[in-house]
C-alpha cells in the first residue's frame, strides 16, 4: 500500500478567496503565493505542518546569505531549487506513509515487544487512549476508532513534535527497552511564526536559521526522511538543523488497514531532544530573576500579550556587564535584520501556537494572533528602538494597575476573614475571588488598539492606554466583587475601604461619588430650610411636622396640608419625602455647605474617636429596612442634634429614595464614607445647580 505525501493531498490550506481545499507538498509549495494560511481544527497541526515546510525549504536552499534571501523574496514564489530538490533522488519513495523500507517520519520494521500495538489515537494529546490524559475526545479503547491516511499524516507530524513526557516506553523487537518518555522539541514554549499576507511569504519570513558552520554540512545534516541507519533511543548529538527540524521524537510504525485507514500502531520512546539545540529557534525566550533562560509560554494564567516585549526586543539580563542577547524568535530575528522596502509595506501578524501542560499532562492549546508594527522591533542591542521602549512602558502600566487592582481586593479579602487571619488566608481568598480573570482578557482587544496607534503616536498611544487600563481595573474589581454588594455589613465594610484604596492608587484622589438632587428635592428642602430659619422660624409648621414622625393618622394629615403642593406623585417617593420633613424638624439646622455629604460622612464626624457604641448603630443602620429604618435613623437624627452636627438633608432625600436598591449602592456608599473617610475635595460638583 502507497500513500505519497508530495502526491497524495491531504494539507488543508485556505486560499486568498477563503476557500478551503488540501494539496500534497508539492502543490502546495506551487501554489503559497495564492494561499492565506495553513488551516485545521487542531492548531498543533498547523504549527507541525510549517515546520515540516521550513525543514523541506532549508533543505533546499541551504543557509541563505540575506542578499540570496532577498532574491527569493522578491520573486514572490519558490523556484526551481525546490521542486528539483523534492525529486531528486534523496526524497525519491522517502514520503510515502506506508512504505515498508523507508515509511515516512517512522522507523521501518519497527516492533513492539510480544507484538503489543497502540491505538492511533495516541498521537495526538486530544485523543484518550489507555490512561493517558486528554483534552476533548474521550473514546472509550474498545471503540473502533481510525484515521484516514490524510489525517494520520497529519497526527504524526503532531506526534514527533508535541508529545508529551512521562510514563514508561516500553520494550521493542529492534532496540530492547526504550527509556521512558520524554518531550517532543516544541513543548514548553510557544511557537512563533511571522505570518505575511500570503502562505510563500509566511514560510519566507520565518526561514531565518542561526548560523553555525557545524550545522552547515549538507553531507552529515539530514533530515529523517534522507537517514537510513536505524535510530538508538540514545541520546545522540544534532548533526545539524535539517536533522533537528525533524528530530524523530517517537519510534513509530503506523499499520494501515485495507482502505487506508489506520487504527493500530507500534510506538515507543525516539530521541530525548539533542543538548546541542540550548534555543528552539521558533520560541521567544525571556530572562527569569535568577537569569535563567525560559521560553515563552502560552497559558490561561497569563494573556499572550503581556510577553510581547520580549519578542521584539532584545534580552537585557539584570545583571551589570552583560551584553544584550538576542532571545527572539527566528521571524522576528530576520525582521530586525532585514532592510527590505518589499517587507516595510507588508501588513505582518504574529502566530503563537502552543500546547499548555502540567507534568506531562495536556491541559489546553491555544492559537492566538498579535498584529505586528515592524517599527516596534529593536534592530540595534545597544540603541533602544523608542516606539520599543514606549511599548515596554505601557505593558508596565497594565502590570502596575493590575497590582494595585490585587492589592484592593487582597484589603477587601482581609475583612471577609475574622480579624488576624493569617496572610496565607488571605492570598487563598484573593485567589478565589480572582479579579484578573476581569482584568486581562478585556485588555487583549484594546492592546491591539494599542500596538497599532504606538506606531504612529506614541504619547497619545499611551495616554489612551493607561486611562483603558484603569478603567478596565476598577471595572474588574466590580466584577469580582459584585455578589458580596449583598452580604452583610463587615463585607460593605470592606468594600469601601478597598475602593477608595482602588480609587486613591489609580487616580490619586479620594473617592467621591456624585449625586444629582432632583427638582422636587431641592423645592421641598428650600421649603423646609425658610421654615427653620432660626431668625424666624416657623415653630407651628416644625411642630406639625415633628408630629408626622409619630406616625399618627391625624398628625400625618396636618403635615401633609402644609407640604403637600411639594410632594411627589409617586407614593413611595412622597413618603420618603414627608419622613425627611419631619426628621429636619426634629433638628431644624441648615446645612451651609453646597457640597454632598452622605449620612455616612455626617456619622463619621460624629464619631472620630470611633466608639463601638456609635459603630455598631452605623451597622444595625445599614441592614435595617422598612420602620425598623426610619425608628433608627430618628434616633441617630437626634445623637447628631444633641453634638449640633448640621445634616445635608438633601442628599439623605435622595439616598432614601433608593434605600431598597438591589444592588445596596446607597448601603454601600454611607459604608464608604463612613469607614473609608474621604474627604471632600476642590474637585467636588456644585450640586445645588445641579438637577435631573
Amino acid at each position: 500500500m502507497k500513500y505519497d505525501l508530495l502526491t497524495e493531498s491531504w494539507i488543508p490550506a485556505l486560499d486568498l478567496q477563503g476557500v478551503t481545499n488540501e494539496y500534497s507538498i508539492l502543490s502546495l509549495l506551487e501554489a503559497t503565493p495564492k494561499l492565506k494560511r495553513i488551516v485545521h481544527e487542531k492548531p498543533l497541526v498547523v504549527a507541525s505542518v510549517q515546520r515540516l515546510l521550513l525543514a523541506i525549504l532549508y533543505r533546499s536552499y541551504g543557509y541563505l546569505e540575506p542578499d540570496e534571501w532577498d532574491k527569493v523574496f522578491a520573486a514572490g514564489e519558490f523556484d526551481e531549487q525546490v521542486s528539483s530538490y523534492l525529486g531528486s533522488a534523496e526524497c525519491a519513495e522517502r514520503f510515502d506513509l506506508f512504505s515498508e523500507s523507508n515509511p515516512f517520519f517512522q522507523t521501518a520494521n519497527f516492533t513492539k515487544e510480544k507484538g503489543v500495538t497502540t491505538s492511533v489515537k495516541k498521537l495526538s494529546p486530544d485523543l484518550a487512549s489507555g490512561n493517558n490524559k486528554t483534552l476533548f475526545n474521550h473514546i472509550a479503547d474498545n471503540h473502533e476508532f481510525s484515521l484516514p491516511a490524510n489525517e494520520a499524516a497529519l497526527q504524526l507530524l503532531v506526534c514527533q513534535y508535541f508529545s508529551l513526557g512521562g510514563g514508561v516506553s516500553g520494550s521493542s523487537v529492534q532496540f530492547g527497552k526504550h527509556p521512558n518518555l520524554t518531550n517532543a522539541p516544541l513543548v514548553g514554549g510557544a511557537v512563533v511564526m511571522v505570518e505575511g499576507e500570503n502562505l510563500f511569504q509566511t514560510l519566507m519570513l520565518n526561514l531565518h536559521m542561526p548560523k553555525n558552520e557545524e550545522w552547515l554540512d549538507r553531507k552529515t545534516d539530514l533530515p529523517v526522511w534522507e537517514q537510513n541507519e536505524p535510530e538508538q533511543p540514545q541520546a545522540r548529538e544534532m548533526r545539524g538543523l535539517s536533522d533537528y527540524l525533524t528530530w524523530r521524537a517517537r519510534h513509530v510504525r503506523l499499520l494501515p488497514q485495507k482502505d487506508g485507514s489506520v487504527a493500530r500502531m507500534f510506538i515507543a520512546q525516539g530521541l530525548p531532544n539533542p543538548k546541542e539545540m540550548e534555543q528552539e529557534p521558533y520560541f521567544a525566550y525571556r530572562f527569569n530573576k535568577e537569569q535563567k533562560k525560559l521560553p515563552i509560554r502560552l497559558s490561561f494564567e497569563r494573556a499572550y500579550w503581556r510577553d510581547t516585549a520580549n519578542l521584539l526586543q532584545y534580552a537585557r539580563s539584570t545583571k551589570v556587564g552583560i551584553e544584550p542577547t538576542d532571545l527572539r524568535p527566528a521571524g522576528i530575528q530576520l525582521l530586525a535584520a532585514e532592510d527590505n522596502e518589499l517587507i516595510d509595506k507588508l501588513h505582518l501578524n504574529c502566530q503563537l501556537i502552543g500546547l499548555d501542560n502540567n507534568k506531562a499532562n495536556p491541559l489546553c492549546w491555544f492559537d492566538e494572533r498579535l498584529p505586528l508594527a515592524i517599527n516596534l522591533i529593536e534592530k540595534d542591542q545597544v540603541q533602544k528602538n523608542k516606539y520599543s521602549a514606549h511599548l515596554v512602558k505601557g505593558l508596565e502600566t497594565a502590570e502596575a494597575i493590575n497590582s494595585q487592582l490585587m492589592g484592593a481586593v487582597r484589603t477587601f479579602a482581609s475583612h471577609l476573614l475574622p480579624d488576624g487571619a493569617r496572610a496565607q488566608d488571605i492570598s487563598t481568598k484573593v485567589e478565589s475571588i480572582n479579579p484578573a480573570r476581569f482584568y486581562w482578557p478585556k485588555l487583549n482587544e484594546s492592546f491591539e488598539q494599542f500596538i497599532w496607534a504606538l506606531s504612529n503616536n506614541s504619547e497619545e498611544a499611551k495616554s489612551s492606554w493607561r486611562t483603558v487600563c484603569k478603567e478596565t481595573a476598577f471595572a474588574a474589581f466590580e466584577g469580582a466583587t459584585h455578589s458580596w454588594c449583598y452580604g452583610g455589613v463587615r463585607a460593605q465594610k470592606g468594600l469601601s475601604i478597598a475602593k477608595q484604596q482602588l480609587e486613591e492608587s489609580l487616580h490619586g484622589r479620594t473617592w467621591q461619588r456624585h449625586v444629582y438632587w432632583s427638582q422636587d428635592t431641592q423645592e421641598i428642602i428650600r421649603q423646609l430650610y425658610q421654615w427653620g430659619n432660626p431668625d424666624f422660624p416657623k415653630r407651628d409648621i416644625l411642630a406639625a411636622l415633628r408630629k408626622s414622625l409619630d406616625l399618627q393618622k391625624g398628625s400625618q394629615l396636618t403635615a401633609i396640608s402644609y407640604l403637600g403642593p411639594l410632594l411627589s406623585s409617586e407614593d413611595e417617593r412622597s413618603k420618603v419625602q414627608a419622613f425627611v420633613a419631619g426628621l429636619f424638624a426634629s433638628h431644624a439646622k441648615v446645612y451651609q455647605e453646597a457640597q454632598h455629604s452622605s449620612f455616612g460622612h455626617i456619622w463619621y464626624q460624629a464619631d472620630k474617636d470611633q466608639r463601638p457604641g456609635m459603630s455598631f448603630r452605623f451597622e444595625c443602620l445599614l441592614e435595617a429596612k422598612g420602620e425598623q429604618l426610619k425608628q433608627t435613623l430618628r434616633q441617630m437624627v437626634q445623637i447628631l442634634k444633641s453634638k449640633d452636627i448640621a445634616i445635608d438633608y438633601r442628599t439623605l432625600m435622595e439616598d432614601l429614595y433608593h434605600w431598597d436598591s438591589d444592588d445596596k449602592r446607597i448601603q454601600l456608599k454611607w459604608a464608604r464614607d463612613y469607614w473609608a473617610k474621604p474627604t471632600q475635595s476642590d474637585e467636588s460638583t456644585d450640586s445645588a445647580d445641579a438637577t435631573n
